[in-house]
């Protein structure tokens, strides 16, 4: 009976391939959902502070409107090169654990701000969580994900960032409609604290998701491994991990020792860079960003007030958001398929 259950189980050479062929079961895809919390976090606080930026009643220059718009997107620069060390070191469930509690410190500093240099500050902090935590989900569903499927489940880090997007417009429209006479006090601090309401939620959730496998073979916390392993529906020993960690390990020493600088990684990189500058070139960042401010004028009536304005800016913005998040779905619906089509023909062809 014992050597027949020993029989069912991956070998220790086979116990990533085992995980790497697995199909996701609806677990991965809530783990999936739940590490990219901060891309929907990130599209949230990226375009909310239009629909706040009209009754904000600090007065900043041009150039602190700028930052104040943008600063979100700065530190998150900032946030993601930062990330991939401090990662490597704590771990990904701990970086996104943290990451996701700095993000509801700094959504509720914004919301109780008390001038502009406190807003402007938990703007910054708020760019450093969601940078680092977009960074590091990425990493953390690619080290979990089943090869077939890996390219569907990071995407959706991009799809939540667009329905933080479609998300903080509508509550705004909520917000200023309900509350139309303190859009200068109480509504703005609304539109940007709400953010904080799934952040506290990722927090408790992300405490209670595995650590990535791959990462404690390769820090030596076998019996933690196997405890990660087990909620993603293996059974596996210790003495397998240790056999398929000193594998990954020659894998990973091998990978630094070699050059990753083939003719193809070159040429790929070249086209994903190109469509990122072909992406920003387009302008769109302006109407996601000043939407509410720049459009209200053009849909609402002469005499309309600014919070009348405001709305028509935000609901016409809706429109081009709602958009955004259905193309991005068709982007990761589909895109493993597409490549499984195109290996296929490959191998016809060859």
């Amino acid at each position: 009976m014992v050597s027949e259950t020993r029989a069912t189980q991956p070998s220790g050479r086979n116990v990533l391939e085992d995980l790497d062929s697995r199909i996701p079961t609806n677990f991965y895809w809530y783990l999936a959902v739940l590490a990219c919390v901060g891309g929907f976090l990130f599209g949230y606080d990226t375009a909310n502070i239009g629909s706040a930026l009209g009754f904000i009643p600090y007065h900043l220059s041009s150039f602190w409107t700028g930052y104040l718009v943008a600063g979100a997107s700065l530190g998150a620069a900032a946030g993601a090169l930062i990330a991939g060390p401090l990662t490597d070191l704590f771990g990904r469930k701990t970086l996104l654990i943290t990451d996701a509690a700095i993000y509801a410190i700094g959504a509720l500093l914004s919301a109780f701000t008390v001038n502009a240099f406190m807003l402007l500050s938990s703007r910054t902090l708020i760019g450093l969580a969601i940078g680092a935590d977009s960074a590091i989900a990425t990493a953390y569903i690619a080290e979990f994900a089943p090869r077939s499927r890996r390219g569907q489940l990071s995407i959706i880090q991009q799809w939540m960032i667009t329905v933080g997007i479609l998300v903080s417009y509508l509550v705004a429209v909520v917000v200023l409609v309900a509350l139309p006479h303190s859009a200068g006090n109480l509504d703005w601090r609304l539109i940007l604290g709400v953010g904080a309401i799934p952040a506290i939620l990722a927090v408790a959730l992300r405490s209670r998701m595995p650590e990535s496998p791959r990462w404690l073979m390769l820090h030596d916390r076998y019996a933690d491994t196997r405890k990660a392993f087990g909620q993603l529906g293996m059974e596996t020993t210790e003495e397998e991990i240790r056999t398929a960690a000193e594998q990954l390990r020659g894998t990973v020493e091998e990978r630094r020792r070699k050059t990753q600088w083939t003719r193809g990684v070159i040429r790929a990189l070249i086209v994903v860079c190109v469509f990122f500058i072909f992406q920003q070139i387009t302008g769109i960042n302006v109407p996601l960003y000043y939407g509410p401010h720049l459009l209200g004028p053009y849909f609402s009536g002469a005499h309309a007030s600014l919070v009348d304005t405001t709305v028509a800016g935000v609901e016409v913005t809706l429109i081009m958001t709602a958009v955004n998040v259905a193309a991005t779905y068709l982007g990761f619906r589909w895109i493993d398929i597409g490549c499984e089509r195109r290996q296929g023909l490959a191998q016809v062809l060859d």
